[in-house]
């Protein structure tokens, strides 16, 4: 056999293992070269998309994925609002993708709230407004109804912020038990309730008035100060002090 005719084999297989490269693998790497050289800003949201789905997705195209979520959900960040089960129902995401980018937003939700209470940690929260400030962070991006209690020392200043409970919110649901180890276990001088509605106003409904109530009266009777209900909507809040519920209490 004549050396010419050994080597064509290894040609022929040098090709096909060019061509078993994916055709997308080129443009992944002008992407990265692009997020290290003028960083992620210079991306267009699905561009951004699509790069974070490289981690989940290491082999194809998820281009037309990145445009999916967007559409599907009507925004880049509406995407990491997104629930597990609704991320899913999205052609093309399964279990992986889906608690991938779940736990994407989740993970800024966290960052948002630990700056928050960093930057805040001596302040002093003794109106309205600055208690909704420093809670806001607690309900951003959530698309399910929370509880949380935040306790105060004398001078109205944060000591703790712990989720009372998921779902709606109500005297059955919000343990004045947990409310009240809570607050023995913090030292706290008084407490603010605070929870949301994620997909309408925030408007108090009569649940809401009625679980004010029952909450104040008990957690009175266990020497507890509640001196505040916050309720957070997509874009505002109310305070139920300011509607004047307390001052019949």
């Amino acid at each position: 056999m004549s050396k010419s005719s050994a080597e064509k084999p290894k040609k022929s297989t040098k090709q096909e293992k060019k061509k078993d490269v994916p055709v997308h693998t080129d443009h992944r790497t002008r992407m990265r070269e692009r997020l290290v050289q003028q960083g992620f800003d210079s991306l267009q949201p699905h561009e951004a998309l699509e790069v974070l789905l490289y981690y989940a997705v290491p082999r194809r195209d998820v281009n037309p994925l990145a445009h999916r979520l967007i559409r599907t959900f009507g925004g880049y960040h509406r995407v990491f609002e997104a629930s597990i089960e609704e991320l899913k129902k999205v052609d093309g995401v399964g279990d992986q993708v889906a608690l991938y980018l779940y736990t994407l937003g989740a993970h800024e939700r966290r960052c948002d709230r630990s700056r928050t209470i960093q930057q805040n940690s001596r302040a002093q929260l003794d109106t309205v407004e600055r208690m909704a400030d420093y809670l806001r962070p607690q309900f951003k991006g959530l698309r399910q109804e929370i509880a949380v209690l935040l306790c105060l020392d004398a001078a109205r200043r944060p000591i703790s912020c712990d989720l009372l409970c998921h779902g709606a919110v109500s005297a059955s649901e919000v343990s004045v038990q947990a409310i009240n180890e809570l607050a023995m276990r913090h030292k706290a001088d008084s407490v603010v309730l605070a929870h949301n509605h994620p997909r309408g106003p925030a408007r108090p409904s009569q649940a809401d008035i009625r679980t004010t109530e029952q909450l104040w009266t008990l957690l009175r009777g266990v020497g507890i100060d509640l001196i505040e209900h916050l309720i957070f909507g997509e874009h505002d809040f109310v305070s139920l002090s300011e509607c004047g519920f307390f001052a019949k209490y």
